[in-house]
């Protein structure tokens, strides 16, 4: 029977999860993470927080250009080329409705670079608390971004706009978010704006490839989660068995997928105001896509939606992803423009959720100074996909870094006491 400690043990396997325990291994903190087989989305969100992740762990050879991709629209076909200006490819397909389409996006990405600046100046998401709740305040009206802006309606803003050019707007954020514009603030539209925009972008599997190497190196420990035999806090520890007969503890936990069926009790969930992304790959496409495709897709229509196409020795796929639960002819038929005459099966990616509800339609994104990702007494939320799903992998390294903040100091005092 063997015994360890630890500062922070993480179960489940987001890439903010992913993400937190290379920063919090690195950070000289004692971490065990519990692994289960999770999915990661291929179309990945540069950020500021994802670039301070690769400088921080040395991963330059995970970076290339952040990549073009398409919001193909039923009325207007836009290419988006990062650091290529638009003004002429918006104006091919709107005409003068272009000129505040144009306006309002070059807002957003000023708005989303400062946003991202305040976010890092202040060590990711205000934590709770009313030292730091005014702390984050009076940041964002120093950079004069009052609140009240940040969580305001994006959808306002597209109401004055005349028809395509508003419809294309809106799968363009409905694509990015995966969510439906209603439920977007301004500060969603901002951030999202500003990582589509960024020059630099990540290889996906090599940013896990990194994450798992800098753990190990760093001297993680991995266990399969299903090696788990029980797992409960008591006097302010939390105590793992595992079904070997060997034991652990931890001072804090860390919930990398609130739907794991952890063999415990009483884990509470925070509130979940929008759905997660769902996500489904089709059967090998090769000599069936057109060569004018990009390798990343918004297609427009009712359901928010994106492909990413890969190519692996079973030949190339395209990944979709969704947020709403819809069956198989709605979203045959809104990829139909964007596969034409294409024959291909459909396969859901599973997430390991035993069940998904879909969000109601007036629920909105939680403001960015009020995610709950502290879930009660030494517990923490660390799933991208509840607590900031329509931010993608921006919202996993934003989140990722907050928990290796607020973690590292826990860990700090917890030693100090002892």
């Amino acid at each position: 029977m063997s015994f360890s400690r630890f500062d922070i043990a993480i179960a489940g396997d987001s890439l903010a999860a992913q993400m937190a325990a290379a920063l919090l291994a690195k950070q000289g903190r004692r971490v065990i993470r519990l692994t289960t087989a999770g999915h990661h989305d291929p179309w990945q969100h540069a950020s500021l927080f994802l670039d301070k992740l690769l400088d921080t762990l040395g991963g330059q050879a995970s970076r290339r250009a952040n990549q073009p991709f398409q919001v193909l629209a039923p009325r207007g076909r836009v290419t988006i080329q990062p650091e290529m200006p638009l003004v002429d490819e918006l104006t091919r397909e709107f005409g003068s409705d272009s000129v505040p389409v144009i306006a309002l996006l070059d807002h957003l990405e000023q708005l989303g670079r400062l946003l991202e600046e305040v976010l890092w100046e202040h060590g990711g998401l205000p934590g709770g608390g009313v030292r730091e709740a005014a702390t984050w305040r009076w940041r964002c009206l120093r950079r004069k971004l009052p609140p009240v802006m940040l969580s305001g309606s994006l959808t306002k803003r597209l109401q004055a706009m005349a028809e395509p050019a508003a419809e294309w707007l809106r799968d363009l954020f409905q694509g990015l978010a995966l969510q439906p514009l209603a439920a977007l603030t301004m500060a969603d539209g901002a951030l999202l704006w500003a990582h589509a925009r960024r020059p630099s972008g990540v290889a996906g599997a090599a940013l896990r490839q990194l994450l798992q190497q800098r753990f190990e190196q760093f001297h993680g420990v991995e266990i399969s989660l299903a090696s788990l035999a029980a797992l409960e806090h008591r006097d302010s520890l939390w105590s793992g068995t595992r079904h070997d007969g060997g034991t652990f503890q931890a001072g804090q936990l860390v919930l990398g997928d609130l739907d794991l069926e952890l063999p415990g009790r009483g884990f509470p969930h925070p509130h979940q105001p929008l759905t997660p992304p769902q996500h489904l790959v089709t059967s090998p496409l090769d000599d069936q896509l057109s060569p004018l495709l990009a390798e990343r897709v918004i297609a427009g229509g009712p359901l928010p939606m994106r492909l990413a196409m890969t190519t692996a020795a079973h030949g190339t796929v395209a990944h979709i992803s969704t947020s709403v639960i819809a069956d198989e002819a709605q979203i045959r038929s809104q990829l139909e423009p964007v596969l034409p005459f294409a024959r291909y099966t459909l396969e859901h990616q599973h997430h390991g959720r035993s069940s998904v509800r879909l969000a109601d339609p007036s629920s909105t994104a939680l403001p960015i100074g009020k995610v709950p990702f502290r879930l009660g007494s030494h517990l923490w939320c660390a799933d991208e996909t509840r607590l900031l799903p329509q931010l993608g992998s921006g919202g996993a390294a934003l989140l990722a870094w907050t928990l290796a903040r607020q973690l590292d100091t826990s860990s700090q005092a917890r030693h100090r006491r002892a």
